[in-house]
Order: structure tokens, then sequence, then C-alpha cells
């Protein structure tokens, strides 16, 4: 199963791809609790539930200013039933803004979790667009989400 969404946003693809890929830009828009590890292998932690439960990501695939491919890995907190899928980012440079094309793949059933994390990337796409924008609403989940 794959969670599709596209969206256009008003600000320039590097300023999009920005907001992905440092923790201030994600942590802007998605959760407070996030850290980006960069190396030789980048690697992305999403902490949620008081740090109850962290979602493990690293960089899959070649990156590009055009494309973000993550997968999500065994970690500490990791629910099981996101181990192997992908985030998928295409990000197309339309009408003086950015076109982005966002696929969250590799569900393997659409119990679970599945449909309450399609309606949160609805919500996402929404939040991350605001803050290109410089409208940001802040992250959807905060520290007062995240028990601290």
């Amino acid at each position: 199963m794959d969670s599709l969404h596209e969206i256009p946003i008003a600000a320039p693809p590097a300023r999009v791809l920005e907001a992905w890929t440092t923790a201030p830009g994600l942590g802007a828009w998605w959760t407070a609790d996030v850290s980006v590890r960069t190396g030789t292998v980048a690697e992305y932690v999403f902490g949620f539930d008081g740090g109850k439960v962290k979602f493990h990501f690293r960089v899959d695939g070649q990156q590009s200013p055009e494309r973000l491919q993550l997968v999500g890995v065994v970690g500490p907190g990791m629910p099981e039933e996101w181990v192997g899928t992908r985030i998928d980012l295409r990000l197309a440079a339309e009408n003086e803004g950015t076109r982005l094309r966002f696929a969250h793949r590799n569900w393997r059933s659409i119990e679970g979790a599945f449909c309450v994390c399609n309606t949160t990337w609805g919500e996402l796409m929404y939040r991350l667009r605001d803050h290109c924008e410089g409208h940001g609403r802040g992250p959807l989940f905060t520290d007062r989400d995240l028990g601290r």
C-alpha cells in the first residue's frame, strides 16, 4: 500500500528540500523532537510520545535537489510496521514555486497505522507548505504532545 499526496508550494525547490533535510526545517512543521545525522549515510530520528516512539529513517538511493528517498530502519522505539516503508519526495519547479509529490510506500497492510498516518501526512503537507511559504504554524507534534 502507498500513501500519496501532492501539493503546490509557493517557494523554490531548494527551500522545500531544506525543510526536509535539516533538523530546524523538519522541527518547524513535523515534530519538535528530531535529529539529523549526516555523513556517509544520513540518518533521521523523529521522536513521539515522550520519546517512547522513535521513527528511524536513513537516506536511500541518490539524493538530489529534485528527489529525496528515506527508508524506515530498525531502531529503539521504531514501530515494526514502519520498518521497510519508504518516504519518496519528488520536487518540481513550477510557476516560481514547487510541486511536491509525496509518497509513503511499502505499507504491508491498510490495517494498523496506515489510515491514521495517511490522514496525518495530509495535515503535515499543509504545515510543510505554510512553513516554506513563511506562514508556519509550528510543528504538528510539539513538546507538549511529546510529553515534555
